[in-house]
């Protein structure tokens, strides 16, 4: 049987080709991103696409991305783990608070705070007490922004601080005003972590709060939070369903029924005209 030299000549000369060719290739392209990470590259990526687009899904993002599908749900994934995204009750990907933390700035904080601020120094000079503005990040609250009243506390609060959502009056609030999927899906996650002997500590009782709450359109924190501290809240509407809240916190010495009576109606009046103007753009 006679070998066919030139036929297995041609077919190996052709693979060598390919093969010069692919590491040629290869080649060029480590030199051109030598100080590049690609996989970091593409996170950040998926990060700047949800800042400008809001919530996506995993189809929507990829895309958006030109990454296949599986390659944006592994990313989105990952993202999440670091605390960098939250999925929502509708499955979608949006930014957490965590770049705020790291920049101080993200999303639509910048507006509500500029709207909001007159009106808390407004509070906080009439009452004393400081007034802090609180955004649901996930299961927490983020302070954003904070007045400190003129009458000495013990806790003052500091722009990025982070608490369980169901410790805090604007927690509360703001869960209140949520669909019933969300409420739901909360209360389902929610690791009930006793911050003092007054925190709410289990499903039911929550979720009894969030009616009451829903119903008379202000939350009290009554040393649910830290012992000695009380605080009346109300939800901003930023949106139809609110992201934000403003709280009214002082020692329960001076945070009496009488005071929380008289800053309920200053309070709501506030809420009512900050919501107003972010609908009005």
């Amino acid at each position: 049987m006679r070998l066919k030299t030139s036929h297995w000549h041609k077919s190996v000369t052709d693979q060598d080709h390919s093969n010069i060719v692919k590491v040629s290739a290869m080649t060029t392209k480590t030199e051109k991103t030598i100080y590049k990470i690609s996989t970091l590259e593409k996170g950040l990526n998926i990060l700047e696409i949800l800042a400008e687009n809001g919530s996506l899904s995993v189809t929507e993002l990829a895309k958006l991305s030109g990454q296949n599908r599986s390659a944006s749900h592994r990313f989105l994934a990952a993202l999440k783990d670091l605390g960098y995204l939250h999925q929502g009750a509708d499955s979608k990907y949006s930014l957490s608070l965590k770049l705020f933390e790291i920049a101080n700035k993200i999303d639509d904080i910048d507006t509500v705070r500029s709207l909001a601020r007159s009106f808390m120094r407004e509070l906080s000079n009439l009452y004393g007490e400081t007034v802090n503005l609180g955004r649901l990040d996930g299961s927490d609250i983020i302070v954003v922004d904070a007045v400190l009243g003129t009458e000495v506390i013990k806790f003052d609060s500091h722009i990025g601080d982070r608490s369980p959502a169901h410790t805090l009056a604007m927690g509360k609030a703001i869960l209140a005003s949520r669909s019933d999927e969300e409420q739901q899906e909360y209360l389902n996650k929610c690791v009930f972590k006793a911050l003092t002997s007054h925190t709410i500590t289990d499903k039911q009782s929550l979720q009894s709060e969030l009616v009451k709450i829903k119903n008379q359109g202000y939350s009290i924190d009554d040393e649910e939070w830290a012992l000695g501290l009380r605080c009346i809240a109300i939800p901003i509407f930023n949106a139809p369903l609110p992201s934000y809240a403003i709280s009214v916190s002082g020692p329960t010495s001076r945070m009496n029924p009488e005071k929380i009576e008289k800053l309920r109606s200053d309070l709501m009046m506030a809420g009512r005209a900050i919501s107003d103007q972010l609908r009005q753009g």
